[in-house]
């Protein structure tokens, strides 16, 4: 997906991310300038640190902190489990009518429950587009997890760059090893708090296609509990939960 610009053709499938051509770092194509330190995403709208999404810093907050008045006077919200967070960083794929977008990176600012879609401005412009679920990849923090046939990368973290479905794997970015990965959904440990869709559940079909939080990964069976909303957990296997 990244073809000539990281001579990555091996591991094509999935859309390929655009990245800045200031992107520098020399034969890391994350390091140096602006990716602070490694993570691709850490310097991205100024959220050094985020972990994949802007959560908690400039979408509100920061300006409220010093006026509880104001902080008093505001409604109330309800969490939405089902939702992906305000600030998560994505990438467009599977766009049809505008297909000339798909790789293009974003930030989500909103949700509308009445047309299910997300807005999402676009990087380095002040264009918004409405966009599905389903044409959003979310460019979250990973832990790899129980690889047989290279158990030197168990424990590394990573972050999610594609998905390429007809191979059923993401392409990670483990800036540690500043190398990427090709690895299974069953091998790849999402952060608490991630919004993942569910997916490939036998025993409770109507399950799947439902959206919800990863609430913690419980190491001995390899499962997530995810919250589906404020009165249902349920616990599934790692790989029925997909960006």
């Amino acid at each position: 997906p990244f073809g000539g610009m990281f001579g990555m053709g091996g591991m094509g499938g999935g859309p390929g991310m655009r990245f800045s051509s200031s992107m520098g770092g020399g034969g890391d194509p994350f390091g140096g300038g602006g990716f602070g330190g490694g993570d691709p995403f850490s310097a991205f709208l100024g959220g050094g640190g985020m972990g994949g999404s802007m959560r908690g810093s400039g979408m509100g907050g920061r300006g409220m902190r010093g006026h509880p008045g104001m902080r008093s006077s505001m409604p109330s919200v309800a969490k939405q489990y089902d939702v992906i967070p305000q600030g998560t960083i994505v990438s467009l794929k599977g766009l049809v009518n505008k297909s000339n977008l798909n790789g293009d990176r974003g930030v989500v600012k909103q949700y509308i429950s009445q047309s299910k879609r997300y807005v999402v401005e676009l990087e380095d412009s002040d264009e918004t587009l409405s966009a599905k679920p389903e044409n959003l990849l979310q460019h979250v923090h990973v832990r790899i997890h129980d690889i047989q046939s290279q158990p030197e990368l168990n424990g590394e973290t990573g972050t999610i760059i594609t998905w390429c479905p007809d191979k059923g794997r993401y392409s990670i970015y483990v800036a540690s090893l500043k190398k990427f990965v090709s690895l299974k959904p069953c091998n790849v440990i999402l952060d608490s708090g991630t919004v993942a869709k569910v997916t490939g559940v036998e025993s409770k079909p109507e399950l799947n296609g439902r959206w919800g939080t990863i609430k913690n990964w419980v190491s001995e069976s390899n499962k997530y509990d995810v919250q589906l909303s404020s009165n249902q957990i349920i616990r599934l296997k790692v790989e029925n939960m997909i960006l």
